[in-house]
Order: structure tokens, then C-alpha cells, then sequence
């Protein structure tokens, strides 16, 4: 028996949530249009659902739980189908004892929802409200990836190749390939890698920088799970020994995805990773990507210069495109021409010129530099200095009136200056057109959900490099474990910086031709952060662990 409108909306008065005025404009958009009063609060902004679901386990003296937190059990998953799990917004999540289950419920007054459950399980439901979206997100990622990897399992033996069965969804491997790239984008994976081996089809996520397994396969439903991504990605399925890449353009809940594919031929059949691109992506400013306020004021200070080059340097998948995209959105505004090249454009910036290199046309970094140069622009970015002429070509822009924004691979800020020398770009134009060096690496943060305290002595804190004064007063915190993380103790990531200006002494020293060390202590002498100091700051604030520092940092 489902609650009545007025029932809901006297509670939610009651608990001072709303009006009762309020409640009459909700009961008149629901005589013009239909739906619940939850769902009509909720879509008007009115309230959350959390609030409602607070109100409604306040009212029927019941627990709330958060499911995104939730050890959710998969055995207790698999008592209810998924066409009843949805069409009651319900989800079994652990079982209680021998004879109870636990049931999250977005309505705690649907009795007829918790009698068939007590049928399905043969045991006594204990009902607890969570929100109606988490438990369709639970549903979606304890029961639909489940279900069609069953699906597929059971029909191994019937595994097809054929392009027309392949494009329907009703096919258990499209329905398992749409099923993996759905659940990798809410776990905000930034890949996905499907691996064969000697026995089995592995899946693995990368999120927050870390591979994590998924599931495993069998080795019969290779050849269809990798057709199927060939489909979408516009490939060859006839071609296995060469290696493929393409682009899946598609929508995930509604949001649009953009998927980069690669096959890579290897003993056991060919491996596929599809890099994940949020097409809706917020594109974060400087100050919200772990930069501490003297370092925002150090590259504010870069950025205001007319002329000159300045680059991001760090090892691959260390966040340097997204540095790049906050200092171009400090930079974007209509007075300015801004002309980017980038192999691939991972994310559109409205007021940009963006063009994607492609090395089967000759348009490289370094052609593509020329043509931009003819543009009239005001600011360039290179995705990427990979050889000596888009080097050249990009520092001698830099002297000629434009300010240059590019990344290039090395361990800090100093050995960019060094890597440019072996680039063959002579000093005395790398001293003149250089602004400064941005290194930077990514470190996972802690679960603020189930980070713990950490009980370290003085001595095996002043080690790790804080210190004395700073240590004995300090608590660090480690990882934890808890279905929010995955159990990994750590959820999303930050920057760590290492800015160093190019300052006169610099500038001397480096066309004296002096070592990478050397140069590393003159910024330091100047007043540059080291990488590890940055990254102790952020381990003293609680953000992150020192195993995660240590992991990532010398």
C-alpha cells in the first residue's frame, strides 16, 4: 500500500520541509501533469531526496542508509529480478541473521513490495529507506552488470559474430559491452582495459590513476565483446594483426561520452583499452585543482605576461591537460585569439580555435604550429613538445609576441630546461622565451568517508621530511575501506605543483650550462616548492596518505 499525496505532503509539513502553500502549488502540478509529490518536490528543486527520505524514516521509525557508502551484499542482490527491483525502486542489501533480509526502499509504505520480497527470499524483510536515484544506480550496478554477464556466459556456446546481431540491444554481449562502459562512467574510470589471457577475458578499470579488476570473461565471449566495440568504434572486425583506433560517440544516462579505441594484437587475441572523455566536462579553474594560493598568485603572474612560453611538464596521466585547461580558461575572453593544437582535443572549450593533429594527413605539432602562426593569434596551445622542430618552432613563437602553452614529458621543473637542449633548441632562446615550468604529478585522495588516524612517531614523521617543530604535533591519516572507494581507502584525485619562475639567476646558470641539479637548487634558493613538500603539505591538511605520496613521488 503505497502512501497517499497528502500523507506525504502533511509529513513533510510537519517536519517543517515546506509550506503548506508550497504543497498546494505541488498538488496542482500534479493535477495538470501527473507523478508523485516526492518526485514533484524534487524535479521543482524544492527539496532533495535525501530530505524526503530522512522524513519518511523519521515517520516510520526506520533507518536511513546512504548507498553510495553501503556494504552492499551481492548474494542478497541476487534474491529479487531486475524488472521488480525497478519497478519498485527497491534493492535487498545484505541479509540480516538466518531469517531476515534488509530491504532500501525509496517507499517504506509499500507493503506489497516487501511481501514479494518476503516470498522471493523466504524470509522476513527489515525495511530501510535510501534515496530513490541511489537505489537506481545500485540497481544498475549490482544487478543489470550481473545479469547480462550471465547472459553472456549462458550463451557462449551461441556466441555470434554477425554485424546486424551485434548493433541489437537485446544481444547479451551488447547488452554486457553497454553494461561495462555504463558502470566504468559512473565509477568515473578514466579507462577501460579488456585484456585476454591464456584462460578468460580480463576487465579492468583505471580509476584514480590505479587499475582495478572488474570481472573475468570467458574466453568464448571474446570474439564478440571485441566485434561489438569494433562496431562502435567504426573499426575493421576482419582486421586482428595490425593495431586499430577509433572513436564512440554515444550518451550515458543521457550525458553525452566520448570514447577513444585501441586494439593491440597480443598472443591470446587482441587487448582493447577505450579512454573514457566526459564530453560535459566543467573545466576547473586554478584554484580548484589543488594549487595553493602562492602557487595560483606564481602562474596568475605567468599568464598576465603578453609574450613568452610556459610548460606544464610531469610523466604521462599526471593531469597536465587539465592545467592547461584551467590556465586557458583564466586566459579566454573575447579580446583574445586562442589557437590550440591537440592530439586527440580531449575537451571543446567554447571561445577556442581548436584543431586535432593527424599524423595520416602531415598535420603534425609541427605543421599544424606554422599554419596557427599565420592565424593571428594571440595565445597558442601545443597539446604536447614531442620533437625538436615543434620545439623549435614552439619557443621561437613565444619571441615573436604570442604567449605559448604546452606540456612536455619530464620528472620536474628544472630537467624541462635540460630536455629542451637535447631537443636542440639553443639556450640563449630557451632563457629568453621561457616564462616558467609547471611540474606536477597526481595523488589519490582519501575517502572522507573512512580515512583513519594513523599512529606515527616524531622521528618516523620528521623521515618522511616534515618537520621536527610540525611533527610532533601532527596526526596523518590512512586509508580505510568502504563500498564508496571501492574499498580502496581513496576517492578522486589532486595535483601536486612544482612552479618555478625563470628568474635572472636561472636564466645565468642555465646558459652556463650548468646541471639539472644545480638549476633545481637555484629555484629552490629562490623560493620554488619542492613536488614532496607540496605533496606534505596536502598529507599534514588530511587530503591524502604518505603511502600515496611515496607512491608517486621520490
Amino acid at each position: 500500500m503505497a502512501y497517499t499525496r497528502e500523507r506525504l505532503g502533511e509529513l513533510l509539513i510537519a517536519e517543517g520541509l515546506i509550506t503548506s502553500e508550497t504543497l498546494d502549488d505541488v498538488l496542482q502540478l500534479q493535477a495538470k501533469h501527473g507523478g508523485k509529490v516526492g518526485e514533484i518536490l524534487v524535479r521543482e528543486l524544492i527539496l532533495t531526496e535525501d530530505q524526503i527520505a530522512h522524513a519518511l524514516a523519521g515517520q516510520k521509525d526506520l533507518d536511513y542508509i546512504n548507498l553510495t557508502v553501503y556494504p552492499v551484499d551481492r548474494a542478497a542482490v541476487a534474491v529479487v529480478p531486475e524488472r521488480f527491483a525497478r519497478s519498485r525502486t527497491v534493492l535487498p542489501v545484505a541479509f540480516d541473521g538466518d531469517s531476515r533480509i534488509i530491504l532500501a526502499m525509496a517507499d517504506p509504505l509499500d507493503v506489497e513490495a516487501m511481501d514479494d520480497v518476503e516470498v522471493l527470499s523466504n524470509r522476513t524483510v527489515t525495511p530501510v529507506v535510501a534515496g530513490r536515484s541511489q537505489i537506481q544506480l545500485a540497481i544498475d550496478k549490482y544487478i543489470s552488470s550481473a545479469d547480462a554477464f550471465q547472459e553472456v556466459v549462458d550463451s557462449v556456446a551461441d556466441a555470434v559474430e554477425e554485424s546486424e546481431e551485434l548493433q541489437t540491444d537485446d544481444v547479451p554481449v551488447v547488452r554486457l559491452v553497454n553494461q561495462i562502459i555504463r558502470e566504468a562512467v559512473h565509477d568515473l574510470a578514466s579507462d577501460i582495459h579488456i585484456e585476454p589471457q591464456l584462460r578468460g577475458v580480463r576487465v579492468r578499470y583505471r580509476v584514480d590513476g590505479v587499475m582495478q579488476d572488474i570481472m573475468e570473461l570467458p574466453t568464448a565471449a571474446k570474439a564478440g565483446v571485441l566485434s561489438r566495440l569494433k562496431i562502435m568504434g567504426e573499426l575493421d572486425i576482419a582486421e586482428r594483426r595490425r593495431p586499430q583506433d577509433g572513436r564512440i560517440a554515444l550518451r550515458v544516462d543521457d550525458k553525452p561520452v566520448d570514447l577513444r579505441i585501441a586494439t593491440l594484437p597480443t598472443p591470446h587475441g587482441e587487448s582493447v583499452v577505450i579512454r573514457i572523455l566526459n564530453s560535459e566536462l566543467t573545466f576547473h579553474s586554478l584554484d580548484d585543482i589543488g594549487l595553493s594560493r602562492q602557487h595560483v598568485e606564481a602562474i596568475g603572474a605567468m599568464l598576465e605576461r603578453p609574450y613568452g612560453a610556459i610548460l606544464i611538464s610531469g610523466p604521462t596521466g599526471s593531469g597536465k591537460s587539465t592545467t592547461l585547461y584551467a590556465a586557458l580558461r583564466e586566459l579566454n575572453d573575447e579580446t583574445r585569439k586562442i589557437i590550440t593544437i591537440e592530439d586527440p582535443i580531449e575537451y571543446q572549450m567554447a571561445g577556442l580555435t581548436q584543431m586535432a593533429a593527424n599524423t595520416r594527413i602531415g598535420l603534425t605539432f609541427a605543421s599544424g604550429l606554422r599554419t596557427i602562426l599565420r592565424s593571428d593569434p594571440d595565445i597558442v596551445m601545443v597539446g604536447e613538445i614531442r620533437d625538436p622542430e615543434t620545439a623549435e618552432i614552439a619557443v621561437r613563437a613565444a619571441l615573436t609576441g604570442h604567449l605559448v602553452l604546452s606540456s612536455i614529458h619530464t620528472n620536474d621543473a628544472p630537467s624541462a630546461l635540460t630536455r629542451l637542449v637535447d631537443m636542440d633548441v639553443p639556450p640563449y632562446v630557451t632563457s629568453s622565451a621561457l616564462v616558467g615550468v609547471i611540474a606536477q604529478r597526481l595523488v589519490r585522495k582519501l575517502c572522507p568517508e573512512c580515512k583513519i588516524p594513523l599512529a606515527m612517531s616524531t622521528q618516523a614523521l620528521v623521515a618522511a621530511g616534515f618537520s621536527e617543530e610540525v611533527a610532533k604535533d601532527l596526526t596523518v591519516y590512512g586509508p580505510g575501506g568502504c563500498d564508496a572507494c571501492h574499498n580502496s581507502g581513496y576517492r578522486g584525485r589532486i595535483g601536486m605543483f612544482e612552479i618555478m619562475p625563470m628568474d635572472d639567476d636561472l636564466s645565468h646558470a642555465f646558459l652556463a650550462k650548468a646541471p639539472a641539479e644545480e638549476l633545481r637548487t637555484i629555484a629552490l634558493e629562490a623560493g620554488m616548492r619542492s613536488l614532496r613538500d607540496d605533496a606534505l603539505g596536502k598529507v599534514a591538511d588530511g587530503v591524502t596518505s604518505l603511502a600515496e605520496v611515496n607512491r608517486v613521488v621520490i
